[in-house]
């Protein structure tokens, strides 16, 4: 096996690979080993995994890795593993402790057995449980597959692969695992996963210092463009760099899009199928493109109701208008969205009596559980919502958002809220509004769920006409 590096020049098809997030391939790789270890294995590799073998093989000047780490996500069913492969093979021929972790273990047991089977007489294979590893004959390297439970203490090697990193909602594991290549000379964790969610706090760390540029970490990210609807095409592509090569094609994605969207479960599409990240991977209360959607020119308040709903920390609070126009849709307008350590209660109540009185307004609706000692304010005006109501309010919310029966011109926290509010199950196929994330308030999505609700019932509409 030639130690020659080699020019990116030479590159046939990885240039047409490129991420949608990341740096350009290096000046110079040992690719040719991954390209050797692909041929004995059988694989016909695609230009984006040719692209992360590259980059995965790419050496300095004096020969070492460039990258300590790499960072390759992309959509499920793009090859990931097949990107493992000849990787792992590259580095037994070069004489690599290799250790290999994934939330399922069937994946790297599927992996060594794989490369198992490539030569048998060069490769002494323990295939018992727990205890999964080949040694290369040859040249003295090892793989051996690692539980994330029990962790790595103990071990030491030159490469370590962490797979489904999205999984992984502390620091646990990694805090054990990374020192198993810090006594190499020449060490690289790599790091393989579609896009997670806030919890997902070693991917978003790696993503943050990938973003940022961190020195020594490769990160490429293929993911759809968060401008594009979930159901455009091109987002598909871009997440997907294996479509129109093998068993990946638009006839497939259809499919599962069609199939996520009529269960409601659009978070799952887009972490998996789109490789974008989400607050939850409970469903999403409304789209951002379809929110953008209602954005339009509202007419003049009349007779507005006034939804209200104060964070229980008492540092946020906000206020929402809605109506009817004389179009059948309906109207919503922010009237407040304050913060404060705590809120002053009276002065804000003081400010929207103000303006309610200029406006008109017709009823003022809260949660008598968080808003009771800002509605106090309003005794003669106030409608509590709750249980069963708000969970009709929600959905009639999103139904008006989704049909185009409500429009907004200026909501910057409704649509600052929104990518942290999700749908909660209730009865049947009922769901609430409830937030996607702990400690992110979503203050601005309740008071307008709670407005438009009580500006959309027939006796208000009957007051107007």
């Amino acid at each position: 096996m030639t130690s020659t590096a080699y020019a990116p020049e030479s590159l046939s098809d990885a240039s047409r690979g490129a991420p949608r997030i990341g740096e350009g391939l290096s000046a110079s790789s040992h690719i040719w080993w991954a390209y050797d270890a692909a041929e004995r294995l059988g694989l016909n590799l695609y230009p984006w995994q040719q692209w992360v073998l590259h980059q995965s093989l790419a050496r300095k000047e004096d020969g070492t890795l460039k990258y300590r780490e790499i960072a390759a996500i992309v959509a499920r069913q793009n090859g990931k593993t097949e990107i493992l492969r000849p990787r792992i093979v590259a580095g037994l021929d070069a004489g690599r402790r290799i250790l290999h972790t994934a939330q399922n273990r069937i994946i790297p047991r599927n992996t060594l057995l794989s490369i198992a089977r490539m030569d048998a007489s060069r490769y002494k294979v323990r295939e018992a449980n727990g205890q999964e590893s080949i040694l290369d004959r040859e040249t003295g390297g090892w793989y051996k597959i690692i539980a994330p439970q029990r962790g790595a203490r103990g071990e030491s090697a030159d490469d370590l692969i962490i797979d489904e990193v999205r999984e992984y909602e502390d620091w646990s594991f990694i805090s054990a695992a990374e020192p198993t290549v810090s006594a190499s000379e020449d060490p690289q964790v790599i790091y393989l996963s579609n896009a997670g969610s806030e919890l997902s706090v070693v991917l978003n760390d790696l993503r943050a210092r990938g973003m940022a540029g961190a020195e020594g970490l490769c990160y490429m990210e293929w993911s759809a463009d968060p401008e594009l609807a979930t159901d455009d095409p091109v987002g598909w592509a871009q997440a997907n760099p294996s479509l129109g090569h093998g068993h990946l094609t638009m006839e497939r994605l259809t499919a599962l899009y069609e199939k996520y969207r009529d269960a409601g479960e659009l978070a799952i599409w887009e972490t998996e199928h789109l490789c974008r990240w989400v607050a939850s991977m409970l469903p999403r209360l409304i789209m951002d493109v379809t929110w953008q959607q209602a954005r339009a020119k509202i007419e003049p308040p009349r007779l507005p109701a006034l939804g209200i709903s104060v964070d229980p920390s008492g540092r946020r609070a906000s206020a929402v208008l809605a109506w009817p126009q004389l179009d059948g849709s309906v109207a919503v307008m922010e009237a407040a969205d304050v913060t404060g350590d705590p809120i002053n209660l009276t002065a804000l109540a003081a400010d929207l009596e103000q303006r309610m009185k200029a406006l008109n307004v017709v009823a003022v609706a809260f949660d008598p559980w968080t808003d009771q000692h800002l509605a106090r304010h309003f005794p003669e005006l106030s409608k509590s919502i709750t249980g069963q109501e708000f969970a009709n309010a929600t959905e009639r919310f999103v139904r008006q958002v989704e049909t185009g029966q409500l429009h907004w011109q200026v909501a910057d926290s409704i649509s600052a809220d929104l990518p942290y509010a999700a749908r909660k199950p209730t009865v049947g196929s009922a769901f609430m509004a409830e937030r996607a994330k702990g400690e992110r308030s979503i203050t601005a999505v309740l008071a307008a769920i709670r407005a438009v609700w009580v500006a959309s019932a027939p006796l208000q509409r009957a007051v107007l006409y």
